[in-house]
C-alpha cells in the first residue's frame, strides 16, 4: 500500500459525507501529485481531468483509505476533481488557495 504524505507541492482532497476538503500547493510545480482521503464509509468512484475533459485518472478509494496520484498539468492547466459515485459537484484544484471547502463552511 503507498502512503500519502503531505508535501508542498501536492493537493489534498478530503472526502466528507457532506463536504469536500481542499489543501492547495501555494505554486505550480511540474511534479505535482493530488492525494484523495476517503473520509466516509463507501467506496469513491470518480476521475481527475484537466482543461475541458481531458482524463488523467479513474479511480475507486475504499471507505477510509487514501490514493495519490501524480498530477500532470502544465502552468496554466485546470485541473478538477469530479466524483461519480457518490455524486459530488466538480472539484477545481485551485492553485495558491491555501485550504477550502465545496460547499464553502458557513461563517455566523
Amino acid at each position: 500500500m503507498a502512503k500519502a504524505y503531505e508535501k508542498a507541492d501536492t493537493f489534498i482532497v478530503k472526502i466528507h459525507n457532506d463536504r469536500v476538503r481542499v489543501v492547495s500547493p501555494t505554486g505550480y510545480d511540474p511534479k505535482m501529485a493530488i492525494i484523495i482521503q476517503n473520509k466516509t464509509l463507501t467506496p469513491i468512484i470518480g476521475k481527475i481531468v484537466k482543461n475541458q475533459g481531458e482524463i488523467l485518472h479513474f479511480l475507486k478509494i475504499g471507505p477510509s483509505k487514501s490514493r495519490s496520484y501524480p498530477l500532470t498539468i502544465n502552468k496554466g492547466d485546470r485541473a478538477y476533481f469530479i466524483p461519480q459515485s457518490p455524486p459530488f459537484q466538480k472539484i477545481e484544484l485551485v492553485l495558491g488557495r491555501k485550504v477550502y471547502e465545496i460547499p464553502p463552511k458557513e461563517t455566523k
